[in-house]
This record gives structure tokens, C-alpha cells and sequence, in this order.
């Protein structure tokens, strides 16, 4: 007796497990679908999230933002007219090849969005400038730096 109730105990036991492991996989199959019809660039996803303001002054992770402060020097040097655009993507991609599983996956217009997104730059047409804050970040970064390595 005590065998036939161990015996439908397992069998009920395997059927629930077996739900369950369906269950999970049907929520996580809905999920994926989700992220996929939302896409890179779409509204959901408008920038890589590998990098923030913040990362640029912790010494772990200034090695990061070493292209992005390229970047920002090189449209200050444009001046108020700034640069264009494509003038950054040599900056880009010497970064990607320095830090390909940072920048994997991401586009060099993501790249910009990023920049534009944290109002560093202004990117209007095919012309990049850099705004107040980029300059006051630019300043600080180097004033920070400076005290550091004093």
C-alpha cells in the first residue's frame, strides 16, 4: 500500500514539474518576443548602457570613457560651428577594437545618441557641437584628474 501511494505521490510529482517547466518556458518565450518586436533603437533601447557620467571620474573605469573624452576634445576644437559627425567614427572605432565586448552590438549612431542623450554634445543634421555641460565635464574631468594624480 505504502509503494502504490509513493508511486501516484511521483507520478503527480513529475506531471507538476513537468507544468511547471512548461509554464517557464512559455513566460520567458513571451518575454524574448517582447524585447525583439522593441528592437535596438527603438524607444525602449536608445543608447548602450555600458557607460555613465559618474564611470568618468571613478579611476576603475575612466579607461572607458578614454574615447568618448576624445570625442568630446575633438569637437571642442571645432568651435562654436563643431564638427561633423563622421569626423568621430575614427574615435569610435579605435575604441570598439580596444574594447570589443564593451562596444559589441552597438551602433556608432548609438555611440552619438549616447552623447547627445547626456547633453554633451548637440548633434544637429550631419554637424556635432559641443553644449555648456560638455564643456563644464570636460573642465572638471581634467581639474579631477589633475588632483588625482597629485
Amino acid at each position: 500500500m505504502l509503494f502504490l501511494i509513493l508511486a501516484i505521490a511521483l507520478f503527480v510529482t513529475f506531471y507538476a514539474i513537468a507544468f511547471l517547466l512548461w509554464l517557464a518556458d512559455a513566460l520567458e518565450s513571451r518575454e524574448v518576443r517582447r524585447n525583439q518586436s522593441q528592437g535596438p533603437g527603438s524607444a525602449g533601447e536608445e543608447t548602450p548602457p555600458y557607460l555613465s557620467i559618474s564611470q568618468a571620474f571613478d579611476p576603475i573605469f575612466a579607461v572607458l570613457w578614454e574615447a568618448p573624452i576624445a570625442a568630446l576634445s575633438l569637437v571642442e576644437a571645432g568651435g562654436p560651428s563643431g564638427i561633423p559627425v563622421s569626423r568621430l567614427r575614427p574615435t569610435v572605432s579605435r575604441a570598439a577594437l580596444r574594447f570589443p565586448e564593451i562596444y559589441d552590438g552597438s551602433s556608432f549612431e548609438q555611440w552619438v545618441r549616447f552623447l547627445e542623450n547626456t547633453q554633451l554634445i548637440a548633434w544637429k543634421g550631419q554637424r556635432v557641437t559641443l553644449t555648456q555641460e560638455g564643456r563644464y565635464f570636460l573642465a572638471y574631468r581634467f581639474v579631477s584628474d589633475a588632483l588625482v594624480e597629485a
